[in-house]
């Protein structure tokens, strides 16, 4: 119960109400836990993705460099030719040749 002064405000010693919603805009608190959830799960599955590719980038570049100090020899054993080294030893790690 709030008693009002003449005035019309509120007494000192009287607790003030809260409002449910101090933004008008703002989710109700069990939908905003459900999006922290989904973030959450997005923001993870994207950390798992971005380390899955540098894991998969540094494969490839160490392949690279180590197809790259075959010797001739080697290299007809394995059926590929030097200036298929030279291709694939000078493209990004990032790209994936498959030519």
């Amino acid at each position: 119960m709030v008693r009002l002064l003449s005035s019309g405000m509120r007494a000192a010693d009287e607790p003030r109400e809260r409002p449910e919603r101090l933004h008008p805009h703002a989710a109700p608190r069990g939908d905003r836990a459900g999006r922290t959830v989904r973030s959450r799960a997005c923001l993870d599955a994207a950390l798992v993705w971005l380390i899955a590719s540098v894991v998969a980038w540094r494969e490839r570049a160490r392949g690279r460099r180590i197809l790259a100090s075959f010797d001739d020899r080697m290299l007809r054993d394995i059926g590929i030719d030097r200036a298929r080294v030279e291709r694939e030893s000078a493209s990004s790690f990032w790209r994936i040749n498959s030519r």
